[in-house]
């Protein structure tokens, strides 16, 4: 027997099954409010395509604050999670449940775990379990955390795999730096002795040496995005990887064309440096070779990522696609910060000179600006502050064109093969920059109104609640360690011998 309060609520949820059923789930039968019947057909293009399945639920008297019992019953599908007698292995139906999960939440759940199946077969010790299960899924001990080992291989696989990567091209970008000194060191001890020409290619070799450091730096800051991934156990984030690899991959493509197929009067030092040569072609390729495996590998953690969010957040779709940008435009406000951070060194250092008024421009506007939006950025996307977030998709918007300016100036006739052309060796490298810039703010304006747009949508809630479960599934972990502690320390009284003079 339901109480009030469960029986309010499964009033409400049967309405929404006959009225607005999830795709692929029907309401087959309802034997009053404690027990349905629900049929669930596997989705299009997947193992379980054309194929229709019966699901159980039992409802206790204490629900939402107590999970269903659901089980297959009749067809039960064949799938690593799901036994022959219908238990299916799921946490959110167990250890993980949680009031805010409604049927409809936990059909899609069990619909993703069929969808994303890529090889039909039973459990492992399946026949075991079924000789030894109780009537009641319920009722049995699961082991979630570390049962399967490619749960947590592939994310640890990724992160080493970039990790080993960006040590490599640190020592080869540092050993590039170290032939580019050392060329223009014996360059200006043997020849070019006319002093301006000496002068030009030390501008030029200071622009060559700047961009071999802010080479490195990326590399930095890709070991930092992984290892605050891996702390915070957000796959999703290393993930961005791929895009610094493919930005990198494009500069290091043009400094060999700028080297050896159209060099400069600077860049003609290192025609003969058959080490200098080498090093960039291995660059570029073994950038070509990370790319293609981790691409590979981002494709493995696609399908982990996604049912890591149905387990978390409850399988609700709208909350999905909330998560799903809300990530996206996290990890763009991170990119953006290395890339306008470089697009600002490279003006500062390389075009500005300091009686130019642009050079008071952007010290005094446009650096502070970045620096508030993008704090902005974190600060509203945190809170859900809608005004905040439309004031920085407007300001994301309109600083467009002040790139679309700037490429304007770069490439502008009047300065074009001239003596004093600011740009006349960083021009290839600073058009790639202010390129990735506009196209980074673009897709930060589109992803930060997809955020408006999701926002009061529960997702706030949602992940304050996992927060909180988390900290909770600490505590007791670390209460029942100490406590297991102090039971060795304390001795049984059953096993205790007695003591020589104990009296009776």
């Amino acid at each position: 027997m339901t109480n009030a309060v469960s029986t309010k609520r499964l009033m409400g949820e049967l309405r929404r099954m006959e009225r607005e059923p999830p795709a692929f789930v029907q309401l087959s039968a309802c034997d009053g409010l404690d027990s349905w019947m629900l049929s669930i057909a596997g989705a299009e293009t997947t193992l379980y395509a054309g194929e229709l399945f019966s699901l159980q639920f039992r409802f206790p008297a204490t629900y939402p604050f107590e999970a269903p019992e659901v089980v297959f019953v009749g067809n039960v599908p064949v799938h690593p999670h799901i036994y022959s007698n219908g238990h299916i292995c799921l946490s959110i139906l167990y250890s993980q449940w949680s009031p805010a999960l409604t049927v409809e939440t936990i059909c899609l759940s069990i619909l993703s775990m069929l969808s994303s199946c890529e090889r039909k077969e039973p459990p492992i010790g399946d026949s075991a379990y079924v000789r030894t299960a109780t009537v009641s899924p319920k009722d049995t001990m699961w082991r979630f955390d570390g049962a399967v080992l490619p749960k947590g291989f592939f994310p640890r696989l990724y992160i080493l795999a970039v990790l080993v990567l960006s040590a490599a091209f640190i020592i080869a970008e540092s050993y590039i730096l170290h032939l580019t000194k050392q060329s223009h060191r014996e360059a200006l001890a043997s020849q070019w002795r006319v002093p301006g020409i000496q002068q030009a290619v030390s501008t030029s070799m200071d622009t060559y040496v700047m961009y071999n450091v802010l080479f490195i730096l990326a590399q930095v800051y890709v070991i930092f995005l992984c290892m605050e991934a891996l702390a915070h156990k957000d796959i999703v984030q290393a993930i961005v990887v791929v895009v610094f690899y493919f930005v990198c991959l494009a500069f290091s493509v043009t400094r060999h064309v700028s080297f050896y197929v159209y060099p400069s009067v600077a860049a003609r030092l290192f025609t003969r440096n058959s080490n200098m040569y080498l090093m960039q072609a291995t660059v570029v390729a073994s950038y070509v070779l990370a790319l293609a495996s981790l691409t590979v590998l981002s494709n493995k953690l696609r399908k982990e990522v996604g049912w890591n969010v149905f387990k978390r957040l409850g399988a609700d779709m709208g909350l999905h696609r909330a998560y799903m940008w809300r990530q996206g435009l996290m990890m763009l406000l991170r990119v953006d910060i290395y890339f306008i951070g470089s697009f600002l060194v490279q003006m500062s250092a390389l075009v500005l000179k300091v009686d130019a008024p642009e050079t008071w421009l952007q010290v005094t506007v446009f650096i502070p600006f970045c620096v508030v939006i993008v704090v902005g950025g974190f600060y509203a996307l945190h809170g859900e502050h809608r005004r905040l977030m439309m004031c920085i998709s407007t300001c994301l918007f309109l600083s467009i064109g002040y790139f679309i300016f700037k490429i304007y100036r770069v490439c502008r006739p009047e300065i074009l093969n001239k003596p004093e052309d600011p740009y006349a060796d960083s021009r290839p490298f600073f058009m790639i920059t202010v390129v990735v810039c506009m196209l980074l703010v673009m897709a930060t304006c589109v992803a930060s109104i997809m955020c408006i747009r999701n926002f009061d949508a529960g997702l706030k809630e949602a992940i304050a609640y996992d927060r909180m479960r988390a900290r909770h599934m600490r505590m007791y972990a670390a209460d029942k360690e100490a406590s297991d502690e102090l039971a060795q320390l304390v001795p049984d009284p059953d096993t205790t011998t007695r003591g020589r003079f104990t009296l009776d």
